[in-house]
């Protein structure tokens, strides 16, 4: 384009991925590491998360782990300490750990309704104040704070999910959190923005006898992902969707 300057090359950022060694999160993860991004992977299980580090490792792509339960706010706070201090610091995290359920409300039980709030509601507001402080700490009017909130939500907050109504109930949550904090960050130089997959390939939204070769990837979320992580300082993508072209069967 006339008068354009020539595109500059994007910096590395550090970032920190929830629920990184399957599904979504593994492709995020990969796809981030693969640009040059330096990236910390943290799961519940310390011998996948040493798998997706040695698997990386074969590519030769670097990264860090660190075991935890985003469902507990004392061990997500030491997860994300841990790796900020491997990284030398945290300019962005992605939000993504979460599960799925496709019970109808005569189905759910107490404490699957339960592992739901608490995985894909509380996760992501640990998760989201255990970073926190890397972004606004020593925050001055000369240097103002910065970093990047990547929240992995769902088509499913908008769009009625039967059965699924638990899950779909998280994701309008997390919708609300995710959105609300774009408005509350944003003088601080914060960039908020909230994924919104469709239908992903992934074992967690598999359905017997359904055909995956039209859903969204988990490479392709991330992507996704990775073009929003690279945007200007000056700008953000605040919202975006990703879906199958076609309806899924």
């Amino acid at each position: 384009m006339a008068g354009s300057s020539p595109e500059q090359p994007k910096r590395p950022r550090r970032v920190v991925v929830t629920g990184a060694t399957e599904g979504i999160g593994r492709g995020i993860a990969e796809v981030l590491a693969e640009a040059g991004h330096m990236v910390g992977l943290t799961a519940r299980s310390q011998e996948a998360l040493d798998a997706r580090i040695s698997e990386l490792a074969h590519r030769g792509r670097r990264a860090c782990a660190a075991a935890g339960d985003v469902r507990d706010a004392v061990q997500t706070r030491a997860v994300m300490r841990a790796l900020g201090s491997a990284l030398g610091g945290l300019d962005a995290v992605v939000v993504n750990a979460g599960i799925v359920s496709r019970a109808s409300i005569l189905e759910i039980t107490d404490a699957e309704w339960r592992d739901l709030v608490d995985t894909n509601l509380h996760g992501a507001f640990n998760t989201i104040r255990a970073a926190l402080p890397f972004f606004v700490e020593k925050t001055t009017a000369a240097q103002p704070a910065g970093g990047h909130i990547i929240v992995v939500s769902s088509i499913s907050w908008r769009l009625p999910l039967a059965p699924g109504s638990g899950y779909a109930a998280t994701k309008y949550a997390v919708t609300g959190l995710a959105e609300s904090l774009f408005l509350e960050l944003r003088e601080l130089d914060v960039k908020v923005t909230t994924v919104y997959p469709g239908s992903v390939a992934t074992p967690s939204h598999r359905e017997p006898g359904s055909d995956d070769s039209w859903k969204v990837t988990p490479r392709e979320v991330g992507e996704a992902c990775r073009s929003v992580l690279e945007t200007r300082r000056e700008n953000v993508i605040s919202r975006l969707e990703i879906r199958p072209l076609r309806k899924p069967r």
